[in-house]
């Protein structure tokens, strides 16, 4: 519609131009809102991707430590047959301990029963030697017991002696 106002031409053009401007400015504005847009949505698809990269990580790291669990439980369960193992062992032990103890309480009252004896052999094998100076008569007869005692003491010397032997030392 052409006019012959020049006022009315003078607002068209400057309605036009501003129409232009404000076109050039949204296209402008779109294209700028278009590389923020797109940047934006780059900046999304890199972090989805790290992301990703992360839990598939993580599902890697869990399924290793899954399997650990999985062989410690194992270990767990040798361990506690082990130790029951252990525990019956060391029952075993203390019985034979309480015995071979027992066993010792003996021996050490045998010894000490057996050196009695030989003390009292030894005072016995004193006073026939004592009555054999006395006694000219019979002196042949108490020889041969004061040997025999003699011979009968170092037998229960070297028992003594073998006893001790296996006594544990203290």
């Amino acid at each position: 519609m052409a006019t012959t106002d020049p006022i009315l031409n003078a607002l068209v053009r400057l309605e036009e131009r501003l129409d232009r401007r404000l076109a050039e400015r949204f296209e402008e504005w779109r294209r700028d809102f278009r590389l923020d847009l797109d940047g934006a949505f780059d900046a999304v698809h890199r972090r989805l991707d790290h992301l990703e990269q992360e839990y598939e990580m993580l599902k890697a790291g869990v399924a290793r430590i899954e399997a650990d669990v999985g062989t410690l439980k194992m270990d767990v369960g040798t361990l506690k047959a082990d130790v029951g193992t252990l525990k019956t062992d060391v029952g075993t032990l203390k019985t034979n301990v309480g015995t071979l103890q027992a066993d010792v309480s003996i021996l050490k009252a045998d010894v000490g029963t057996l050196k009695e004896d030989v003390a009292f052999l030894t005072r016995a094998v004193a006073r026939i030697e004592a009555r054999q100076e006395k006694d000219a008569s019979d002196r042949q007869d108490l020889r041969e017991q004061a040997l025999d005692f003699r011979r009968r003491l170092d037998d229960l010397e070297d028992r003594i002696q073998e006893i001790e032997k296996r006594l544990p030392r203290d």
